[in-house]
């Protein structure tokens, strides 16, 4: 008998599967609804005796090994080594085709949170002052412990020589995102300082990244110019779309409970986790991503947003509700009190929190109810701006009764007859298409835009290494547009990887699309910059990058510009004077640039 025979022989399957996936026994197997694909009848089946799973719907199946892999989406090698682990076996070293080992970087992770976590609980005066921020903000010292809240160091080296007396290259502290290249280029800092620190973990509880919160104005007495949330990087184990906070500690009482709840911040995971809705996550200040909402379904097809009221969350419960209703998950919208998170609503009276819960409402009554409130019912071009944002909406849902039911709502609520309601739907796309087509054409227009433009940075970027790095230290992957984003993306996670593009075209897995682009791009370096002197060739690239933020914050200030005449439609002052202040913000920048 090899390894795999014996791991395998000494673990159930019925067992295992029951971890991710509630089973109910049929006869002598057990069945499921499958959690590969949409299905309202359970076709997915698992059979005890003799160790393997099917689903009749997607035609997926195999073993206990395989279903971990397709489930965890993770490797062979990955998924026995998990499964080693419950049968309590020790595995030799596996001969077959390996992915590149990571385990150094994990280790990094790891000892840079037991660093963070030991400088939070020292005995001075930095680290009692934010434990009583913490305090105040109704984080429990057992809270502390379980989420792993760590502090940063108050100089510009502490971990990077931590980490190197613990024997760890340069490299691989930087592959973990955990420093960064001084300036002048020798040398290297520590990413975060003086923040509060949040482990991010992955589905098996590895840290794999962190996210930090400043400590300007709550203990230090100093100007934050680093910003609020500082963030790892992308990383070879980190995927920014594939993480949820808190999703490690609080998936099984996510999987017993059958709903989720999602919060926008951490403070707000760790407060809610403390009540008894303990199945919660956060999206950290993100937008919910297509790869976290299938995580999600894994465990429950049942979501309550739970995000603050302010203009920026109102979007992100736009785009995790367009996510979560194409996977056709079933979405509530818990409504908070103007100016308040989870956090402070919690703090200040834990019933209200549970009130509030258990009258989520369902995200048709919430769309009503958020534009029907912005409404004058006395004018006719208040009327028709809420036709036009509800009708889409109503045109997504796939019943006709449910179409009908919230036709007659909006009908009694504008003194608008039925039928011409009716009859407006006929020529509506619903709110999915709508939102897809009109990004198609900004996205477009910014094509036509800053195609040369985009092209002449990335082609100096693989012509010269010096520029490349200058690129990634100062261009986020937001200023990069489709189709150059996906590509720009995996040269940043390439070359933190490997601090070359050598054989990147062969390693990096691109699409057709991307290799191609890459290809041309490379040839495009080589052929406009060859004969150009480094001088001319900086002061090109200074000017192109000047012109790149200036498109990105002119873009990012007129979508706030139109927000801000919505928001002056709908007569909401303290909205408005809050869009003034950041079209500020960002008029300051273009003037800086």
């Amino acid at each position: 008998m090899n390894y795999i025979e014996e791991i395998k022989n000494n673990l159930d399957i019925i067992e295992i599967i029951s971890n991710y996936i509630d089973l109910k026994q049929t006869g002598n197997n057990f069945r499921a609804r499958c959690p590969f694909h949409n299905e309202k009848t359970a076709s997915f089946m698992v059979s005890r005796e003799k160790q393997i799973f099917h689903c009749f719907g997607c035609d997926k199946g195999g073993d206990v090994i395989s279903f971990l892999q397709e489930y965890e989406g993770i490797s062979f090698n990955e998924a026995l080594k998990i499964l080693a682990e419950k049968a309590n076996i020790v595995l030799p070293e596996y001969s077959g085709k390996r992915k590149e080992d990571y385990s150094r970087i994990y280790e990094i992770n790891k000892l840079a949170t037991e660093f963070y976590k030991k400088k939070l609980t020292e005995n001075k005066e930095i680290s009692k002052k934010v434990l009583e921020y913490l305090t105040k903000r109704k984080i429990t010292l057992e809270s502390i412990r379980k989420w792993q809240l760590g502090l940063s160091g108050e100089f510009w080296d502490e971990l990077y020589n931590y980490l190197k007396n613990k024997k760890y290259q340069e490299e691989e502290v930087l592959k973990a995102g955990l420093i960064l290249k001084k300036r002048d280029g020798k040398g290297y800092v520590d990413r975060f300082r003086k923040r509060l620190m949040f482990p991010l973990m992955d589905t098996q509880g590895r840290v794999v990244a962190f996210t930090s919160r400043t400590l300007s104005g709550i203990v230090y007495d100093e100007e934050e110019r680093g910003g609020k949330y500082v963030n790892s990087p992308q990383t070879v184990i980190y995927d920014k779309s594939k993480i949820l906070y808190g999703w490690c500690l609080t998936k099984n009482f996510i999987r017993q409970k059958k709903y989720i709840i999602i919060v926008e911040g951490n403070m707000d995971a760790i407060v809610v986790s403390q009540t008894k809705t303990n199945n919660v996550v956060a999206v950290s200040g993100t937008a919910l991503t297509t790869d976290q909402i299938k995580l999600i379904k894994r465990y429950t097809e049942n979501i309550i947003f739970a995000f603050d009221g302010d203009n920026a969350g109102s979007r992100a419960v736009f785009r995790g509700i367009s996510l979560g209703w194409k996977e056709e998950m079933n979405l509530k919208v818990l409504v908070l009190p103007k100016g308040k998170d989870p956090a402070e609503l919690i703090k200040e009276n834990k019933d209200n929190w549970y009130k509030l819960l258990k009258n989520s409402l369902p995200v048709m009554d919430y769309y009503f109810q958020r534009i029907l409130a912005g409404v004058d019912l006395s004018r006719a071009d208040h009327k028709k701006i809420a036709v036009q944002k509800l009708l889409p909406i109503v045109k997504f849902l796939k019943n006709s009764i449910e179409q009908i039911h919230y036709l007659k709502i909006l009908s009694n609520k504008l003194d608008i007859p039925l039928n011409i309601l009716e009859k407006d739907l006929e020529n509506t796309k619903s709110f999915l298409d709508n939102k897809q087509n009109n990004n198609s054409i900004y996205n477009d227009k910014r094509k036509e835009i800053n195609r040369s433009l985009i092209e002449k940075i990335l082609s100096i970027s693989f012509f010269k290494k010096e520029f490349l790095e200058k690129l990634i230290a100062d261009i986020e992957l937001d200023m990069i547009i489709e189709p150059w984003k996906s590509l720009y993306e995996k040269i940043i996670i390439y070359y933190t990887k490997y601090q070359n593009l050598n054989n990147f075209i062969d390693k990096a897995e691109l699409n057709e699309e991307e290799r191609k682009t890459w290809i041309e791009l490379s040839i495009l370096g080589e052929k406009d910059n060859i004969n150009i002197t480094d001088k001319d060739l900086q002061n090109n690239w200074e000017l192109l990058i000047k012109k790149l933020k200036k498109d990105y914050l002119d873009n990012q200030r007129d979508k706030l510009i139109k927000e801000l005449k919505q928001a002056e439609i709908s007569h909401k002052k303290e909205l408005e004077n809050k869009l003034v202040h950041k079209i500020n913000l960002i008029n300051n920048k273009i003037q800086k640039v």
